[in-house]
């Protein structure tokens, strides 16, 4: 699904569009002016002494390779290297996290401060689950731990969380809130499918543990469609706003504030409007877009008809029409042209003017460092990432150390100007030297931090005011996040907490395939193809609209009955679903018939020039149908054998769990039956939920970020989230006898000590004190089923259980 190729949209169009209608139909904000070039972009230059990029899979070079094939208009562009080698020295990692702890404590003695105590193994093996993980240990995990009598017991469990699933969907949430990730990425809510591709590429790339400057550039030059380069999304995300985008972009990846200069000078930083728009012009051309990708052959072909203008128009709106569910799904690298705003009102120059990119001399000395014939992004995304840029590698060094010690060693993250003084220089100095040492590896980075005794100290309780410096005496106390409560509800409903939900990749998997089929099947076609194939929906357009203009006149009229007034307003709503099923019919089973031909004939010739998933899918349908079906048929049968896939796969699991827990009576099975399919439904975790949940949903009376904004989360309590763990059907269905906390209880039998205990070993990794028992036990002995029940949402209400100590 991914690739690390990078599509760059070429050939002048300019001239095609004085003699024929551009079928580049950009969606809203997005179409390319008649000042836009797109002219041929050269493959850089690779510096033999940088660090090499990442080894593309086959998979994504073929996909690459069969539209470069196809399409001599388009050329590919690898996402580039970092124009620095890597370090090639060893970092110890109990040396470097002594390191930390020395420049802590000198700072520490320096402002007179102690630090505070280790803490207890109870509370370490809590908080290294809650911050590696997002989520609180099970009973066994923590029992582990406490009885584990090895000496390097604590570097091992980091070692071990950080190589988990568990530490991908944590990360997830933490990145996701930083990039603004969302399900309905574009405006609306709509492009589902990017939004997807886009989460999926987080995921792996966090799951491969990519480097934190190879994913930036990925993003920064990420184009192409859904299902080959999900990191599209980046662009997606900011649709027709390409400089709110680069704003996004310096706060994320350089912690500075400039979206002030987009409109007037900065009142309170040195960033000018020209700065502003100087470094806004090398990302400027990536574009949203649901252009058909030989889309300058289509126009040639076009103006080479000497198409009236009439039939020009026509044909557009037969384009949009059959691209329409399409949209969202492509972002193209054109050569735009940015311009200064018609009141841009500053001396240096005038209105309206073309602004080449630029590196402001306000932020360094690189000044000019596109090349000629090369696509802008690609030094842009360069020279973002270097360990020469004065930013980009203290912003991500500093904003780890928050993630997991609760405040930055300059805070807030990005914020950043030049009169900025880290609380400890010398303790940043080393972090963002650290940060270069493991060359950007994140789990190695944070090893370092974990391992500190700086980490591991307790916890700091009082509050930090507005603006004041901290030096780390340990960690700051923290409320969980949404995403870390819900997530170890998870974690006392189910087993396998951890495991990433197989719903939503099929999920994913299915809007991603159809999204493939339809955009393949486009490309398969020739250009005189495709406008033939738009011609016939533009005429069937045609007599629909003349159809419904028809019965329009005549419902005005008063001549229709009763029942012919019902058929026309059905006809006016379902205009757009009778042209999107002639447009399969028409257009898109041409192409799909096309392929199929070619694919039964040289198999292996079209894998190498598309995807082998994506032919073998073909394959199996004309196997299945034995001739080539249509298009619908086809993606019926595919999209139809992976849901089985997925439905027996569960089947079997709930067969063997059924098996195992002894449900053998129609009472329990149809007890178990509900509880599996709120299981399997809602509780799975946050990264594997919709991003964001919708309002009203427990994460976000819990403060999820809406992803509006960068890291827009908030922790407050408030009466709502105790009424939803008391009321919900949540707790209704985490007190289920079929739950991993009801089974682990269930366990103790009549033991009433040992209950509590393993309620508070499920929920906070020790066991109840003896005056904790004494409390409790009485709600036991008079109602044991309620008791229990009445125990575990006391203890999920209390500030030992929704803090990180």
């Amino acid at each position: 699904m991914k690739s690390v190729r990078k599509q760059y949209l070429t050939t002048g169009l300019r001239a095609v569009t004085t003699a024929a209608a551009v079928v580049v139909m950009s969606l809203p904000g997005r179409a390319p002016g008649a000042d836009e070039e797109m002219t041929p972009k050269a493959v850089p230059a690779v510096n033999p002494t940088a660090a090499p990029a990442a080894k593309p899979k086959v998979k994504a070079v073929a996909k690459n390779a069969k539209r470069a094939d196809r399409n001599a208009q388009v050329t590919f562009l690898e996402t580039p290297p970092a124009r620095e080698p890597l370090y090639t020295g060893k970092v110890e990692v109990q040396q470097a996290a002594a390191k930390i702890d020395e420049l802590v404590a000198t700072k520490l003695a320096a402002e007179k401060i102690q630090p505070n105590a280790p803490v207890s193994d109870e509370v370490f093996v809590r908080r290294i689950y809650l911050d590696v993980v997002g989520r609180i240990p099970t009973k066994a995990e923590a029992v582990a731990f406490l009885e584990s009598k090895d000496a390097t017991k604590r570097q091992k469990l980091i070692d071990q969380l950080l190589n988990s699933d568990g530490y991908v969907q944590h990360a997830f949430n933490f990145w996701a809130d930083v990039l603004r990730v969302k399900n309905g990425i574009a405006p609306g809510g709509q492009g589902r499918e990017a939004g997807a591709a886009y989460i999926q590429w987080l995921k792996e790339s966090l799951r491969d543990n990519k480097p934190y400057d190879r994913m930036v550039r990925e993003l920064l030059t990420a184009d192409g469609a859904t299902y080959e380069d999900g990191a599209m999304g980046f662009y997606m995300r900011d649709l027709g706003m390409p400089l709110d985008n680069m704003a996004v972009t310096t706060q994320v990846f350089l912690g500075t504030q400039m979206v002030c200069a987009q409109c007037h000078n900065h009142p309170f930083d040195k960033w000018s409007q020209m700065d502003y728009y100087q470094m806004a012009a090398h990302s400027n051309g990536m574009a949203g877009s649901n252009a058909l990708a030989n889309a300058a052959d289509v126009n040639r072909f076009m103006a080479q008809q000497g198409l009236a203008v009439e039939e020009r128009r026509t044909m557009n709106k037969a384009f949009s029409e059959i691209l329409f569910r399409l949209r969202f799904n492509h972002v193209y690298a054109l050569d735009r042209t940015l311009k200064l705003p018609g009141d841009y009102q500053y001396k240096d120059a005038r209105p309206g003017a073309n602004i080449e990119p630029m590196i402001p001399v306000s932020f360094s000395k690189d000044g000019k460092i596109t090349k000629e014939g090369e696509a802008p992004i690609l030094a842009y995304s360069q020279w973002m990432t270097s360990r020469e840029n004065p930013r980009f590698t203290l912003v991500v060094a500093n904003r780890l150390w928050k993630k997991v010690m609760g405040m930055g060693v300059i805070d807030p993250v990005d914020e950043i100007t030049d009169s900025t003084v880290p609380s400890n220089p010398a303790l940043m100095e080393f972090l963002e030297t650290t940060m270069k040492q493991v060359n950007f590896d994140m789990k190695a980075y944070l090893r370092i931090l974990l391992n500190s005794q700086t980490y591991q100290r307790e916890a700091y309780t009082a509050d930090v005011e507005l603006g004041a410096q901290y030096h780390f005496p340990g960690p700051l106390l923290r409320r969980m996040t949404a995403e870390q409560i819900w997530d170890s509800i998870v974690a006392l409903a189910k087993d396998n907490p951890d495991e990433a939900s197989h719903a939503t990749y099929m999920d994913t998997k299915q809007l991603l395939t159809k999204v493939e089929w339809m955009d393949r099947t486009l490309l398969a076609q020739t250009p005189a193809e495709l406008v033939e194939g738009a011609r016939k929906i533009a005429a069937y357009g045609k007599d629909l609209n003349e159809d419904i203009q028809a019965k329009t006149v005549a419902l005005k009229a008063g001549t229709l009955s009763e029942a012919e007034v019902r058929e026309a307003k059905k006809a006016a709503k379902t205009q757009r679903q009778k042209i999107y099923a002639k447009s399969d019919e028409i257009v898109f089973n041409a192409g799909f018939q096309k392929l199929a031909e070619q694919i039964a004939k040289e198999p292996d010739v079209v894998a190498k020039r598309t995807d082998p998933e994506f032919v073998a899918q073909i394959a199996a349908a004309v196997k299945h149908f034995g001739k080539i079906p249509t298009m619908d048929e086809a993606l019926d049968f595919v999209l139809d054998q992976q849901r089985k896939d997925y439905s027996n796969w569960q089947t079997a699991v709930r067969d063997r769990e059924m098996l195992e827990w002894g449900v053998d009576t129609k009472e329990k099975k149809e007890n178990y039956r509900k509880f599996a399919e709120y299981r399997d439904r809602n509780l799975v975790r946050a990264a594997d939920l919709r991003n964001p949940a919708p309002n009203g949903h427990f994460l976000r009376l819990y403060g999820q970020s809406d992803r509006e904004l960068v890291e827009n989360g908030n922790r407050d309590a408030s009466v709502m989230q105790a009424l939803t763990m008391m009321n919900g059907a949540l707790f209704r269905n985490l007190i289920s006898p079929f739950a991993t906390l009801a089974r682990e209880v269930r366990k103790d039998g009549k033991d009433v000590n040992a209950a509590i205990d393993t309620i508070y070993l499920s929920t906070l990794s020790r066991r109840a004190t003896e005056e904790e028992k004494a409390v409790l036990r009485p709600m036991v002995e008079q109602n044991p089923q309620e008791g229990r029940g009445d125990i575990l949402w006391t203890v999920l209400n209390t500030r030992q259980f929704l803090f990180i100590q």
